[in-house]
C-alpha cells in the first residue's frame, strides 16, 4: 500500500487535517494496476462513511467546497462530476481520509443487487449505494460510475472497478 512522503496511506483516518483536501494518492495494486485515492473530509452531520458508500461532493458545504463529502443519496441519479469516490474503510464524521477515487474496489448495492459484468449508478435504494444502469432510466447513463467484476446481491458490497469525478 502507497504512503505519502508524510507517511499518510490510504487508510489513514484523523479528525484534523493531514493533507491538502482533494489531494490524489495513487498507489499499485498488483495485476488491477492503479488506485487513485482522493482526500476528503466527512462533512455528514452525524453519519459516518461505510465500506462501500459511494460519496459525493457536498452542495451546501461552506467550509469544504469541492472535498467536503456526504453519501449519494438514495433513488436519484447524481450526475458523475459530483460524485468523490467510494469508501473503502470507516470515516467517522467530521473526519478526513481518503477515499477510492479510481481504481478495483468494494461497492455498496442497493436492495436490487447488481449483475456480474454491469456498468452501475447511485441512486440506490439507501444512501451511498448503487443500482445498476439501466437505458431507459431518465437521468442514469449521467451516473454511471463503475462495473461490476462480481455480481453484487442485494445490501451486500461486491468486487468493482470505479472510474469517479
Amino acid at each position: 500500500m502507497g504512503f505519502t512522503a508524510a507517511g499518510i496511506s490510504p487508510t489513514t483516518v484523523t479528525t484534523d487535517q493531514q493533507c491538502p483536501l482533494g489531494f490524489v494518492l495513487t498507489v499499485p495494486d498488483g495485476d488491477n494496476g492503479l488506485q487513485e485515492w482522493v482526500y476528503v473530509f466527512n462533512d455528514e452531520a452525524s453519519t459516518a462513511f461505510a465500506i462501500g458508500n459511494v460519496i459525493i461532493k457536498d452542495p451546501s458545504a461552506t467550509t469544504f467546497d469541492f472535498y467536503g463529502g456526504i453519501q449519494a443519496p438514495d433513488t436519484t441519479h447524481t450526475p458523475a462530476v459530483m460524485v468523490l469516490g467510494v469508501a473503502q474503510h470507516a470515516i467517522a464524521a467530521g473526519s478526513y481520509g481518503f477515499i477510492l477515487r479510481k481504481g478495483v474496489g468494494l461497492v455498496l448495492a442497493g436492495s436490487a443487487g447488481v449483475a456480474l459484468d454491469s456498468a452501475f449508478t447511485t441512486g440506490g435504494s439507501a444512501a451511498g449505494t448503487v443500482v445498476a444502469y439501466a437505458d431507459d432510466t431518465a437521468g442514469a447513463n449521467i451516473a454511471v460510475i463503475g462495473h461490476t467484476a462480481t455480481a453484487i446481491s442485494g445490501d451486500a458490497t461486491g468486487t468493482v472497478y470505479v472510474n469517479c469525478g
